[in-house]
């Protein structure tokens, strides 16, 4: 299993479903580029990150499954500040975890207490092809 670390604190964030607006924000203010649909899980989840860091919402949002994006994402809740790469995952095939760490800063309201926490993310195959976001946690 491959660890990533990343830190994070509690950013506004409009969400482009309610709003209509792109959430290209805070630390780069450059839209990051979404991976090709061949790319590899860990690509996915790399570009995933990297949007997070940049507060690019929009993207972050385009690369998870429908169901995580309404209860699950933490763009928009959180400003990640950095990451290590991501490695292989633990399980390969149609479904992929990766653990990563992440280092959470905030106030009230933050989605998790600040400190380190091992979060776990499953991606799944879509039927195009595609990897993409589908659930995050405390556990695989």
């Amino acid at each position: 299993m491959v660890a990533a670390t990343v830190v994070m604190s509690t950013v506004a964030c409009s969400s482009p479903a309610s709003s209509g607006a792109s959430t290209s924000a805070a630390s780069s203010g450059k839209p990051i580029a979404l991976p090709s649909k061949d790319a590899t899980s860990g690509e996915v989840l790399d570009a995933y990150l990297r949007a997070l860091k940049a507060g690019d919402c929009r993207t972050a949002r385009a690369l998870t499954t429908s169901p995580f994006a309404s209860i699950g994402e933490l763009c928009g809740h959180v400003r990640v500040k950095s990451y290590t790469p991501v490695g292989s995952p633990a399980t390969p095939g149609e479904e992929a975890i990766f653990s990563t760490n992440l280092i959470t800063q905030g106030s009230d309201p933050s989605p998790m207490p600040d400190g380190l926490h091992t979060r776990f993310y499953r991606l799944i195959r879509q039927p195009d092809g595609a990897w993409r976001v589908a659930t995050a946690g405390s556990g695989p």
